[in-house]
């Protein structure tokens, strides 16, 4: 790339910048191409990028640091001047003094004519640098006005005007103070007039020790530094007034001479109005400068000390910036705007009288920036405009120069022109760079801008990489970029894949910066794009590839939910993406924020594209976004989640006393969650009488947040609220405060007064007591009054009582009393109450129900009917009804059991049947009555005390009916085809049996089939059936007849398939083994009935039959086999029965019991009964013997101890009573056996596997549910003699 072309120096410029170059500064933007459009689209500037390929470039001068506007030096002080600027090349500098160059003619030309000074010796201008350094001798001669340039080939920058000002170090001149006199309460003013400077001192007032003088709203010094008394009194007498003045230049501090104030004492102080000292001006107008901090000031004398106040006329003072100082004397407002316009008063008051000040302020401004000239670098051709625009008050004047020379001074150009204060250069060339300047002044300041204008020419160069890829997904917007620069600014051109213009294309827009839009994107947009860019230098072109993927989905959107509060909720987000887009996703957020997962809470679990929400809560609740994403694009979908639940707690619960009983609740609704609120419940505590129990008082609609409430007398209430929606009620709001009411009279009488009496000659009142809310007061006391029903109305009679209940005494049996109860505390009496009608005590009746009948209906009820005569008063109470006692006596024709008991047997009486009739009534149906039966009834009255004497007896008896069922039915299996029934007569026969039928049939034909029936005369009670389906399983039916035909049916099922007689064992073994037992063990190696078997075992040393240990039950799992030897080895075995009845074998094991078996000699006579005997006999004589002679040698009183002894020692030699061989029985008793053939053993063997024969004590053994047979009888029956344990099947009784 070529080389920009650089601007020659102008002519006459001088010096060397020509030579040297360096990169320009990118400080200018860090954007590829920036364009600042200027004035209307003038005034184009370039920003050269970063990326820009540059080998040198040169800069016009810019300034870096400038002289201060003004700077005062002393004697002492050298004046220092500093001025820097950058620039390629570096810039050269050169001052001027009052507009006229300094200290020597520089190499570069003045910017106005007139002679140059001659050298100065103590002037330097820093070597490198612009920095002008005078000598402090020279300071005082050489003040004024200097200003600095900075040059290169390119152009002149200025600074701003700096103004040197020399002052010499300053001293209070000498003069003569007189003391200050003043009567006491006169005011008082000790100037200070400090030497002038251009920098103001600071002043303290101090006395001789280089104490400050206290100052309050009395004593205070001015802005003017003088010290103002507002009334002077005794103790400000002193002599050493010191005013001193601190200048921060020179760093001095000077004082004035002191000041001597004497203060004579007065007996006539007389107080006075205040008097504004300060401002002295009666109407004093004050400028103030914008941005600057405004003060005011008002100082009053009077006696006493006045007090200052201030306001703004036409508005408020600004809050923020205005603020009071020195005792509410100054006003500060700081950072003055032109708002601050207008008029402010000072008010001075002191209680008699106020004296008044106005200030008129008027803000104005020194000149400042509204648009400032900003510098540029422009290609050959191009506009410039830079734009100066100032403010201030008054309105400041602009002026313009080029690298320092005014404009008027130039020659006239075309190109040139001022437009609205801009400065507008058009058609710009290489040599047109320069450095403008845009100065504004007004009466207080100035201001002084510097713009270059660099000219350039740049070949084009795309900043954009090579072969950029542009992935975007159909239907989106694809931006191709094609970053280009140079100078002139290049031209851009697209070119599609097929090498035609992409502007042909009415989707495709191009951008000024070079960017091609197109879109929306199909999927055939995809290819190589070309961009081209040019300019009258050179061009350059780079390539593009578009890359266009299908779109992200969401084909199923989460859908919105309303949930409870507490309950699961799951969104579900399905989505689709281009198979070829890496990394993809769904992310889930809940308001803008991403939901993740969180090891410490299961709140938010995610499962592929589903959300699961656990227990939500009302915080839980808002809008759930899905988004489905890829690096190219995303989709998104919304769904609300919206929590319902009962109301939140009210707030602000107020209460608001309205009378002396009457409040006013009022309170803010809580959270309705999302379920509006349909109604308030207040709540009300008393606290007197029921503390910490609220019980709901009223309820309010949900649209009315108040409620006006009646308080009762004497008590202490609070109050809550809580609220009401369609999922229940919400939590109670706090209590409220306490509310308490004075006592008053009770407002309510007691209910529920009643008269009775619980003897026969008192009257008992009883009456609901007044609940503690309604006492209206501590306590309570009732006043209960009574007197007879009569026709005399005799009068009151009256008692007062705590409480329930009063009794009357001596009172005639059964009369009416007339009652009232009231309530009354310490406040008074309650509202009088109603008379309330009660009786005394009742009497047994004396009468009894005449005239009784029976009227018989059916088999089992008849109509009972009777009379009452006699005198009313005989009831002797309130007929309260009749009642009926009623005895059976047995079956129809059967022998009375009413006999005589033997002497000395009293048979307690009968206990009758009863029906209570209440009421008046004159019959009754008496029902539940058996058929066939014989009885006796009688019927007596009964009143509040009790029942009378019984009417006289009745006897009937009652029809025939149906019987009842059979009492049993006895099965036996006769073979596979053959069964042998047995059954027992009804146990209610209920009239005369005439015979029996037996229905029967097989238990898989239909319901609907008729099953086969046989009859049987009333004296059969057995029989046979035969030729029976094989195996099968049968149901039978059989019912008992009378006359009024048969009865319920005993129902039985039958089989008549055997079943295995012998257990089916899945495991034996042996548990514990000892020295004379061991213990067997086993498991069923199915369910299957009980069924007993014997144990019997045999020793293998010693020859001898299999013995038997008794009888175990397969259900219980283990046996403990006894009486062994130890140290013997036994076989052991299971012996039942098969189907044939035969002793069978099924189990055969053998143990080892543990210790040593003792030896055995094989004969001798020591093993011989009558040697034993003889031993026997000789040792119990020696013992006895020996026991003779201790009680000889003992004392008396010890004899019979000695009977004791003996007694004892005897029966310890007592042997011991052989034990039964196989009485250990492990809880159970042995059953005795029967092998003879029986119907109760049949039965066992027509049990099922689930058959409970083999349980003892089962009250009613039947069939079980799949219709087998269980047990041999239906009635309970007792254990065989001599056994207590369950009753063996073999036990029952034969049939025949």
């Amino acid at each position: 790339m070529s080389a920009p072309r650089q601007p020659q120096p102008r002519a006459g410029s001088g010096g060397s910048g020509g030579s040297r170059a360096m990169a320009l500064p990118r400080g200018f933007g860090l954007v590829p191409l920036l364009l600042l459009l200027l004035g209307g689209g003038r005034g184009r500037a370039i920003v050269i990028p970063p990326e820009y390929s540059l080998h040198e470039l040169q800069q016009p001068p810019e300034l870096t640091e400038q002289p201060p506007e003004q700077l005062v030096v002393f004697p002492s002080d050298d004046v220092v001047l500093k001025c820097a600027a950058s620039g390629n090349p570096p810039p050269e500098y050169r001052w001027t003094r009052e507009g006229l160059p300094f200290p020597s003619p520089s190499p570069f030309p003045s910017p106005s004519p007139g002679p140059a000074p001659p050298e100065l010796a103590g002037v330097s201008v820093s070597p490198g640098g612009g920095t002008l350094v005078i000598n402090a001798t020279l300071a005082g001669r050489l003040q004024g006005r200097f200003r600095c340039a900075a040059s290169n080939a390119l152009g002149t920058a200025l600074s701003w005007e700096s103004r040197v000002i020399a002052e010499n170090t300053p001293q209070w001149p000498k003069e003569k103070v007189t003391p200050v006199q003043v009567e006491e309460g006169d005011p008082v003013v000790l100037p200070c007039d400090p030497p002038k400077s251009a920098v103001p001192p600071k002043i303290y007032w101090l006395n001789s020790r280089i104490v400050h003088i206290a100052q309050d709203a009395r004593v205070s010094m001015g802005q003017d530094g003088f010290l103002y008394f507002a009334n002077a009194q005794v103790g400000d007498s002193h002599p050493d007034y010191i005013c001193h003045a601190h200048y921060l230049g020179p760093r001095t501090i000077i004082q004035k001479e002191p000041l001597d104030l004497r203060v004579t004492p007065s007996n006539s102080v007389q107080s006075r109005r205040p008097r504004l000292v300060v401002p002295r001006d009666p109407q004093p107008t004050v400028v103030a400068l914008r941005g600057e901090t405004l003060v005011l000031e008002c100082i009053a004398e009077g006696l006493p000390t006045p007090w200052v106040s201030w306001r703004r006329l036409n508005a408020p003072l600004p809050p923020g910036r205005a603020v009071l100082d020195n005792f509410n004397k100054t006003l500060r407002l700081r950072e003055v705007s032109e708002a601050d316009d207008g008029d402010y008063e000072c008010a001075a008051s002191n209680g008699h009288g106020t004296a008044r000040r106005g200030h008129r302020v008027t803000v104005q401004a020194a000149p400042y920036w509204l648009r400032r000239p900003q510098s540029g670098v422009f290609g050959p051709g191009e506009t410039a405009r830079l734009d100066c625009q100032v403010g201030g008050k008054p309105r400041p004047q602009l002026s313009w120069s080029i690298n320092g020379v005014p404009i008027e001074e130039l020659p006239p150009s075309g190109r040139r022109a001022l437009r609205d204060g801009a400065l507008i250069l058009s058609r710009l060339e290489p040599n047109d760079s320069m450095v403008a300047q845009c100065e504004a002044t007004n009466s207080h300041g100035r201001l002084l801008a510097n713009a270059f204008v660099y000219v350039v020419e740049l070949p084009v160069q795309i900043l954009t990489p090579d072969s950029a890829l542009y992935a975007v997904v159909e239907n989106q917007t694809a931006f191709l970029h094609c970053r280009a620069f140079g100078a002139p600014a290049p031209t851009v051109e697209w070119l599609s894949p097929a090498l035609e213009p992409a502007l042909q294309d009415d989707r495709a827009f191009a951008f000024t910066n070079g960017s091609l839009r197109l879109g929306p994107a199909a999927r055939g947009d995809s290819g190589v794009f070309t961009c081209r860019a040019h300019n009258a230098h050179s061009n350059a072109s780079v390539s593009a590839r578009l890359d266009v993927r299908a779109a992200t989905r969401i084909e199923v959107p989460p859908q919105s939910v309303t949930a409870k509060k507490g309950e699961t909720v799951t969104f579900t987000c399905r989505a689709t993406f281009d198979p070829g887009l890496e990394p993809r996703g769904v992310l889930w957020l809940r308001d803008g924020t991403p939901v993740l997962e969180s090891p410490d809470s299961d709140k938010f679990s995610l499962a592929g594209d589903a959300l699961t929400v656990a227990g939500v809560d009302y915080g839980d609740q808002g809008r759930f976004r899905c988004r489905a994403w890829t690096r190219l694009d995303s989709a998104e979908a919304e769904a609300e989640l919206r929590v319902v639940g009962r109301p939140g707690p009210v707030r602000d619960l107020q209460v608001l006393e309205v009378g002396e009983r009457q409040v006013r609740l009022s309170w803010t609704p809580g959270e309705e969650h999302n379920s509006p609120v349909e109604k308030f419940v207040v709540e009300q505590e008393e606290g007197i009488f029921s503390p910490g129990r609220f019980v709901e008082l009223l309820t309010v609609p949900g649209a009315r947040p108040w409620a006006p409430l009646a308080l009762s007398p004497y008590g202490r209430y609070r109050f809550r609220v809580l609220a009401v929606n369609g999922f229940g009620r919400g939590e109670p709001s706090a209590p409220s405060a306490a509310v308490s009411t004075a006592p008053a009279a009770p407002e309510r009488y007691p209910m529920g007064v009643k008269g009775e009496g619980n003897e026969t000659n008192n009257l008992v009142i009883t009456w609901q007591p007044l609940p503690p809310g309604d006492w209206n007061a501590p306590q309570l006391r009732y006043r209960v009054q009574w007197r007879p029903l009569e026709p005399g109305r005799g009068r009151w009679a009256e008692a007062t009582v705590g409480g329930p209940p009063l009794v009357v005494r001596d009172t005639p049996t059964f009369s009416p009393f007339e009652i009232r109860v009231q309530a009354l505390n310490e406040a008074g009496k309650g509202p009088e109450p109603p008379v309330v009608i009660g009786y005394s005590g009742e009497d047994l009746p004396l009468v009894y129900p005449e005239n009784v009948g029976v009227e018989i209906l059916n088999s089992s009820s008849v109509r009972v009917s009777w009379s009452l005569s006699g005198a009313e008063r005989d009831l002797r109470g309130r007929l309260r009804g009749y009642r009926i006692l009623y005895w059976r006596e047995g079956w129809v024709g059967e022998r009375s059991r009413r006999q005589s008991p033997p002497p000395g047997t009293p048979e307690p009486p009968p206990q009758p049947g009863v029906l209570t009739v209440l009421g008046e009534a004159s019959g009754a149906v008496l029902g539940g009555l058996h058929p066939w039966s014989r009885y006796r009834l009688q019927v007596l009255v009964f009143n509040g005390r009790g029942a009378g004497p019984p009417s006289a007896e009745i006897h009937f008896h009652t029809p025939e009916g149906v019987p009842g069922p059979p009492e049993e039915l006895r099965l036996e299996r006769f073979g596979d085809s053959a069964l042998g029934l047995e059954w027992r007569r009804p146990r209610r026969p209920n009239g005369v049996i005439t015979g029996y039928v037996l229905q029967y049939r097989l238990q898989n034909q239909s319901e609907e089939g008729f099953p086969l029936e046989i009859s049987f005369p009333a004296g059969t009670l057995n029989t046979t059936l035969t030729r029976l389906e094989p195996r099968g399983r049968y149901r039978l039916e059989l019912r008992a007849r009378t006359r009024h035909g048969p009865g319920a049916a005993l129902v039985r099922l039958a089989s008549l398939a055997p079943e295995p007689v012998l257990p089916v064992l899945g495991t034996v073994g042996f548990g514990e083994v000892g020295e004379d037992f061991t213990e067997l063990r086993w498991t069923l190696a199915q369910p299957q009935a009980n069924i007993e078997f014997e144990v019997e075992y045999m020793s293998k040393t010693t020859e001898e039959p299999w013995r038997s240990s008794g009888r175990a039950n397969s259900s219980l799992g283990r046996y403990r086999l006894g009486d062994l030897r130890p140290g013997t080895s036994y076989r052991v075995q299971f012996v039942g029965r098969n189907h044939s009845g035969e002793r069978v074998a099924f189990w055969e094991s053998e143990v080892h019991t543990n210790g040593t078996m003792l030896p055995r000699p094989a004969g001798g006579f020591a093993t011989e009964g009558w040697f034993i005997g003889f031993v026997s006999a000789a040792v119990l004589l020696l013992l006895l013997l020996l026991i003779l002679c201790f009680i000889k040698r003992s004392k008396g009183g010890k004899y019979s101890v000695k009977d004791k002894e003996d007694t004892q020692v005897d029966s310890e030699a007592r042997p011991m009573k052989d034990e039964t061989f196989g009485e250990y029985r492990d809880g159970e008793e042995k059953a005795s056996g029967s092998s003879g053939r029986s119907l109760g053993a049949a039965g066992a063997a027509l049990g099922s596997d689930d058959s409970l024969a083999g349980y003892g004590g089962s009250a009613d053994v039947q069939f079980n549910e799949d219709g087998s047979f269980i047990g041999q009888y239906s009635g309970a029956r007792g254990a065989t003699a001599g056994s207590s344990g369950p009753a063996s099947p073999s036990a029952a009784a034969p049939l025949d």
